[in-house]
């Protein structure tokens, strides 16, 4: 009988899990069509809809050149350079709609639906969620969330979610723009600026979920600073933070050093990524690893654009879309990144021990280990040790609070993908922490 009840619970479990599956498919096609991505007409016409009310008298030639200087900006975005003003018009924020909009609004909704694949509710599965959209520009992000959560209505999920979106913009055409996009949407419970009435909604533990959205680098040292302590502090525990950029060159570095800064260190961990963003500019495989972690998909040519616009994205850009994305939970600070500015040397019987908050390595042989770091920050992280000719002879993995790994003989350390790599001439033993 116990046994018979066990096959019973096996065959419900499996039947749930092909459900599950096949609703998943239904919620995904609504995104992407036969491997592509698609900007669904509604969306259009919503932009349109903003585009009227900017456009008066502007011209067809005034919006080209805006658009013109809004690529070549972009370009000096992509050499590391870090263009201010970048919508300094009408004409400018007009030209973004017509191209840009659609080229952010789907990564962000792949972005979600990847993460809920993968079990993770970077939106909470409640009925009121409190939403930071952090240089909203127009509502590319906050419509593309609120968007899904309609889609996902159709499968059962978020059905009675609705979203108290805060937004922090300074264009007033961008903040202009916003509201039209939101202020009817179905899964908008209230809109409201951040300093709203004289008020400062940057409150601790205050929201659920903080999104930044292409906005790093456009920051003056400033608001970069300012930027980090609201994002430590407003976010609530067990919140998320969304990081998603543009795919260029000179984002590796600020992705990279955001990522790294001490303060989002000890209070975050990644939990999902495109991939490594190390800014260590030392290393020697930096350029391949970034491009390894850029996203890329094909994107059905949206209608909004102009014929110029369509041409150049399906000649010069072949019809893809390429995004780098991280989303980081906040955790108590003892479960948060290891931070190599905090390595610590003390001298014991047998060899040098360094800590790396936490989880130790214990050096049985002369030398330094000064300059560990972990490649791509993850909380719990898996590391390689290799022999000197480039052979993997051992992985250790899932290293946790407490752990203990023995290395003897010579310590080197690379960048490699998501793991710390080692090189080392014996092979190593883990010690698993014993409570």
């Amino acid at each position: 009988m116990e046994r018979a009840d066990k096959r019973t619970t096996g065959e419900t479990e499996h039947v749930r899990g092909v459900i599950i599956t096949v609703e998943m498919e239904k919620l995904k096609r609504k995104i992407e069509d036969g491997g592509q991505l698609y900007i669904p007409k509604y969306v259009s016409e919503r932009v349109n809809v903003c585009i009227r009310n900017l456009e008066n008298d502007r011209s067809e030639t005034d919006t080209k050149e805006a658009w013109e200087e809004l690529k070549e900006n972009y370009g000096k975005i992509s050499g590391g350079n870090h263009p201010t003003n970048l919508y300094r018009s009408p004409c400018h924020i007009i030209a973004y709609l017509r191209y840009y909009f659609f080229l952010n609004y789907p990564a962000i909704k792949w972005i979600l639906l990847n993460c809920l694949e993968k079990d993770m509710e970077i939106i909470p599965r409640k009925d009121t969620v409190k939403v930071l959209d952090y240089g909203a520009g127009p509502g590319t992000a906050s419509m593309a969330v609120c968007d899904f959560l309609e889609d996902a209505k159709e499968i059962g999920i978020y059905e009675t979610t609705k979203m108290k979106l805060y937004f922090d913009e300074q264009s007033g055409d961008f903040v202009e723009c916003y509201r039209q996009m939101l202020r009817r949407h179905g899964k908008v419970e209230s809109l409201r600026y951040v300093f709203e009435g004289g008020q400062n909604m940057y409150k601790e533990g205050f929201f659920d979920t903080i999104i930044l959205s292409y906005v790093l680098n456009e920051l003056e040292e400033r608001l970069y600073k300012q930027l980090i302590d609201n994002v430590c502090s407003c976010l609530k525990e067990g919140g998320y933070l969304i990081i998603i950029e543009s795919a260029y060159k000179g984002m590796r570095k600020d992705i990279g050093d955001f990522l790294n800064d001490r303060s989002v260190r000890r209070i975050f961990k990644v939990v999902d990524a495109s991939g490594s963003f190390c800014s260590e500019e030392l290393c020697e495989e930096l350029d391949e690893c970034y491009d390894k972690s850029i996203k890329r998909k094909k994107l059905k040519t949206p209608e909004g654009m102009t014929e110029e616009m369509k041409r150049f994205f399906e000649d010069k850009k072949e019809g893809k879309v390429k995004w780098v994305y991280a989303v980081l939970k906040k955790v108590e600070e003892q479960e948060g990144f290891v931070d190599p500015s905090e390595l610590k040397e003390c001298q014991e019987t047998g060899g040098k021990i360094i800590e790396l908050r936490g989880w130790v390595i214990e050096k049985k042989s002369s030398g330094i280990a000064e300059n560990i770091t972990l490649c791509n920050g993850l909380g719990r992280c898996n590391l390689a040790f290799w022999l000197k000719r480039g052979e993997i002879f051992e992985r250790v993995r899932d290293i946790s609070v407490g752990d203990r790994l023995c290395v003897v003989g010579e310590l080197l350390v690379k960048q490699f993908d998501e793991l710390l790599s080692v090189s080392v001439t014996e092979i190593v033993e883990h010690i698993k922490r014993v409570d």
